[in-house]
Protein backbone atom coordinates (compact mmCIF):
# COMPACT_ATOMS: atom_id res chain seq x y z
CA UNK A 1 0.00 0.00 0.00
CA UNK A 2 1.55 3.28 -0.95
CA UNK A 3 0.76 6.92 0.91
CA UNK A 4 -0.90 9.70 -0.72
CA UNK A 5 1.03 12.48 -1.98
CA UNK A 6 1.91 14.33 1.52
CA UNK A 7 5.79 15.11 1.18
CA UNK A 8 5.99 14.52 5.02
CA UNK A 9 4.21 10.75 4.69
CA UNK A 10 7.37 7.86 4.01
CA UNK A 11 6.53 7.31 0.23
CA UNK A 12 6.23 3.59 0.63
CA UNK A 13 4.28 1.90 3.47
CA UNK A 14 3.92 -1.59 3.85
CA UNK A 15 1.48 -3.35 5.95
CA UNK A 16 1.24 -6.83 7.15
CA UNK A 17 -0.92 -8.88 9.46
CA UNK A 18 0.75 -11.13 11.64
CA UNK A 19 0.13 -13.96 14.28
CA UNK A 20 3.76 -13.23 16.34
CA UNK A 21 4.06 -10.15 18.41
CA UNK A 22 7.47 -10.80 19.11
CA UNK A 23 8.09 -9.23 15.87
CA UNK A 24 7.82 -6.15 18.17
CA UNK A 25 10.56 -6.73 20.74
CA UNK A 26 12.65 -3.74 20.01
CA UNK A 27 8.90 -1.53 18.59
CA UNK A 28 8.54 1.22 20.90
CA UNK A 29 6.08 4.33 20.97
CA UNK A 30 7.49 5.81 23.71
CA UNK A 31 4.59 6.00 26.31
CA UNK A 32 5.60 2.91 28.91
CA UNK A 33 2.31 1.64 29.51
CA UNK A 34 1.69 0.53 25.89
CA UNK A 35 5.06 -0.39 25.46
CA UNK A 36 4.98 -2.78 28.05
CA UNK A 37 1.44 -3.88 27.04
CA UNK A 38 3.13 -4.88 23.49
CA UNK A 39 6.06 -6.76 24.68
CA UNK A 40 4.38 -8.29 27.56
CA UNK A 41 0.27 -9.10 27.19
CA UNK A 42 -0.23 -8.35 23.54
CA UNK A 43 0.56 -11.93 22.13
CA UNK A 44 -1.86 -13.04 24.04
CA UNK A 45 -4.31 -11.30 22.94
CA UNK A 46 -3.37 -12.23 19.38
CA UNK A 47 -4.27 -15.72 20.58
CA UNK A 48 -7.37 -15.52 22.66
CA UNK A 49 -8.48 -14.15 18.65
CA UNK A 50 -9.40 -10.93 20.73
CA UNK A 51 -7.37 -8.74 17.73
CA UNK A 52 -6.21 -8.85 14.34
CA UNK A 53 -2.33 -7.21 14.47
CA UNK A 54 -0.82 -5.24 11.52
CA UNK A 55 2.36 -4.28 11.49
CA UNK A 56 3.10 -1.04 9.07
CA UNK A 57 6.65 -1.24 7.59
CA UNK A 58 8.88 0.95 5.26
CA UNK A 59 11.55 -0.85 4.20
CA UNK A 60 12.67 -3.19 7.40
CA UNK A 61 11.85 -0.92 9.64
CA UNK A 62 8.51 -1.37 11.76
CA UNK A 63 7.28 1.97 12.00
CA UNK A 64 4.08 1.10 13.56
CA UNK A 65 1.25 -1.48 14.54
CA UNK A 66 -2.22 -1.69 15.03
CA UNK A 67 -4.91 -4.14 16.33
CA UNK A 68 -8.67 -4.62 14.86
CA UNK A 69 -11.52 -6.24 16.55
CA UNK A 70 -15.16 -6.35 15.69
CA UNK A 71 -17.23 -4.83 17.82
CA UNK A 72 -20.48 -3.28 18.96
CA UNK A 73 -21.33 0.51 19.59
CA UNK A 74 -23.72 1.87 22.04
CA UNK A 75 -25.23 5.31 21.19
CA UNK A 76 -27.06 7.14 23.21
CA UNK A 77 -30.45 8.85 22.43
CA UNK A 78 -28.64 12.32 22.20
CA UNK A 79 -25.86 11.26 19.72
CA UNK A 80 -28.83 9.46 17.63
CA UNK A 81 -30.86 12.51 17.82
CA UNK A 82 -28.16 14.37 16.30
CA UNK A 83 -27.24 12.00 13.63
CA UNK A 84 -30.98 12.38 12.61
CA UNK A 85 -30.67 16.29 12.62
CA UNK A 86 -27.12 15.93 10.72
CA UNK A 87 -25.67 17.90 13.46
CA UNK A 88 -23.34 14.67 13.43
CA UNK A 89 -22.17 12.82 11.24
CA UNK A 90 -23.91 9.83 10.48
CA UNK A 91 -24.30 6.37 7.87
CA UNK A 92 -24.82 7.67 4.36
CA UNK A 93 -27.90 7.93 3.25
CA UNK A 94 -29.61 8.34 6.28
CA UNK A 95 -32.60 9.34 4.40
CA UNK A 96 -33.38 6.07 3.53
CA UNK A 97 -32.52 4.61 6.77
CA UNK A 98 -35.10 2.50 7.94
CA UNK A 99 -36.26 4.24 11.25
CA UNK A 100 -35.90 0.72 13.02
CA UNK A 101 -32.23 1.56 12.42
CA UNK A 102 -32.06 3.84 15.43
CA UNK A 103 -33.68 1.44 17.75
CA UNK A 104 -31.08 -1.05 17.85
CA UNK A 105 -29.40 -1.58 20.68
CA UNK A 106 -26.23 -1.09 18.75
CA UNK A 107 -24.42 -1.02 15.77
CA UNK A 108 -21.58 -3.01 14.34
CA UNK A 109 -18.50 -1.85 14.19
CA UNK A 110 -14.25 -2.07 13.82
CA UNK A 111 -12.66 -1.42 16.83
CA UNK A 112 -9.64 0.16 16.66
CA UNK A 113 -7.92 -1.94 19.85
CA UNK A 114 -4.61 -0.53 19.46
CA UNK A 115 -2.22 1.57 17.32
CA UNK A 116 1.26 2.77 18.06
CA UNK A 117 3.80 4.83 16.08
CA UNK A 118 7.65 4.23 16.65
CA UNK A 119 8.92 7.03 18.60
CA UNK A 120 11.43 7.79 16.15
CA UNK A 121 8.31 8.24 13.34
CA UNK A 122 6.05 10.40 15.61
CA UNK A 123 4.60 13.46 13.84
CA UNK A 124 5.26 11.99 9.95
CA UNK A 125 1.62 11.82 9.68
CA UNK A 126 2.27 8.12 9.50
CA UNK A 127 -0.94 7.79 12.21
CA UNK A 128 -3.33 9.69 10.64
CA UNK A 129 -2.59 7.79 7.11
CA UNK A 130 -2.94 4.62 8.76
CA UNK A 131 -6.45 5.85 10.13
CA UNK A 132 -7.37 6.29 6.80
CA UNK A 133 -6.18 3.39 5.55
CA UNK A 134 -7.83 1.74 7.90
CA UNK A 135 -11.52 3.50 7.17
CA UNK A 136 -10.62 2.48 3.47
CA UNK A 137 -10.52 -0.78 4.21
CA UNK A 138 -13.45 -1.37 5.95
CA UNK A 139 -15.93 1.07 3.39
CA UNK A 140 -14.73 -1.16 0.65
CA UNK A 141 -14.14 -4.71 2.03
CA UNK A 142 -17.55 -6.07 1.12
CA UNK A 143 -17.23 -8.55 4.19
CA UNK A 144 -17.55 -6.14 6.52
CA UNK A 145 -21.13 -4.64 6.94
CA UNK A 146 -20.14 -2.05 9.79
CA UNK A 147 -21.62 1.77 9.20
CA UNK A 148 -18.52 2.90 12.38
CA UNK A 149 -14.64 2.75 13.20
CA UNK A 150 -14.50 3.32 16.87
CA UNK A 151 -11.48 3.23 19.46
CA UNK A 152 -11.08 3.93 23.36
CA UNK A 153 -8.98 6.91 23.00
CA UNK A 154 -6.44 6.52 25.72
CA UNK A 155 -5.56 9.68 28.09
CA UNK A 156 -2.95 8.94 30.52
CA UNK A 157 -1.46 11.02 33.10
CA UNK A 158 1.38 11.72 30.58
CA UNK A 159 -0.36 11.36 27.44
CA UNK A 160 -3.61 11.91 25.57
CA UNK A 161 -4.86 10.54 22.20
CA UNK A 162 -8.05 12.03 21.77
CA UNK A 163 -6.81 14.99 20.35
CA UNK A 164 -5.21 12.83 17.21
CA UNK A 165 -8.48 10.78 17.10
CA UNK A 166 -10.28 14.17 16.99
CA UNK A 167 -8.13 15.90 14.19
CA UNK A 168 -8.82 12.51 12.10
CA UNK A 169 -12.74 12.78 12.31
CA UNK A 170 -13.86 10.85 15.62
CA UNK A 171 -16.42 12.02 17.98
CA UNK A 172 -16.85 10.74 21.53
CA UNK A 173 -19.47 8.42 21.66
CA UNK A 174 -19.46 9.38 25.59
CA UNK A 175 -19.40 11.67 27.88
CA UNK A 176 -15.85 12.46 29.22
CA UNK A 177 -14.46 11.71 32.07
CA UNK A 178 -11.26 12.97 33.32
CA UNK A 179 -8.56 10.02 33.74
CA UNK A 180 -10.46 7.76 31.62
CA UNK A 181 -9.81 6.83 28.21
CA UNK A 182 -12.26 8.08 26.09
CA UNK A 183 -14.81 5.88 23.96
CA UNK A 184 -15.05 7.43 20.07
CA UNK A 185 -16.37 6.62 16.73
CA UNK A 186 -16.29 7.50 13.21
CA UNK A 187 -18.72 7.40 10.92
CA UNK A 188 -17.70 4.82 7.89
CA UNK A 189 -18.02 6.65 4.62
CA UNK A 190 -19.76 3.89 1.58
Amino acid sequence: MQSGSNSDTPKQLIFERIADASILSHFSCGIDSMDEFIHKELQEYIWMGSCQMYIIREGEEIVAMYCLDQHNLCLSEVVKNKMKEGTKPSPQNIQDIDNSYWFKPFFDAVEITYLAVSVNRQRQHIGSFIIESIMNQVAHNPDIHSDFVTVRALKHSDYTAVPFYRSCGFFPAEEEVAGRNLFMYRVVIR
